[in-house]
């Protein structure tokens, strides 16, 4: 139910490429690690959530430290995000 590195448009045209995609949840998730987030990526990984957020996906954003030391509750924070409410 997941897809890695996906490139996603909008109405306006390329949005940019996720980290992951949970296609029928529309959910997005983003891994934030220091060595990459400089000033410029920093700014554009904004404005790419806000048009994600504009054409209706959820986005999660987790650090590297999440993954690797909270694990658990990334799983139970991606699972709530994609499981439908009844």
């Amino acid at each position: 139910g997941w897809e890695a590195d996906v490139r996603i448009d909008d109405g306006a045209g390329l949005v940019g490429r996720v980290d992951v995609l949970f296609p029928a949840a529309r959910v997005v998730v983003e891994v934030d690690g220091y060595a990459y987030h400089a000033r410029a990526a920093f700014q554009a990984d904004r404005t790419k959530q806000n048009r994600l957020v504009a054409a209706g996906y959820t986005v999660l954003r987790f650090t590297w430290s999440d993954l690797t030391d909270r694990p658990d509750q990334v799983i139970r924070s991606i699972r709530r995000a994609t499981t439908p409410t009844r």
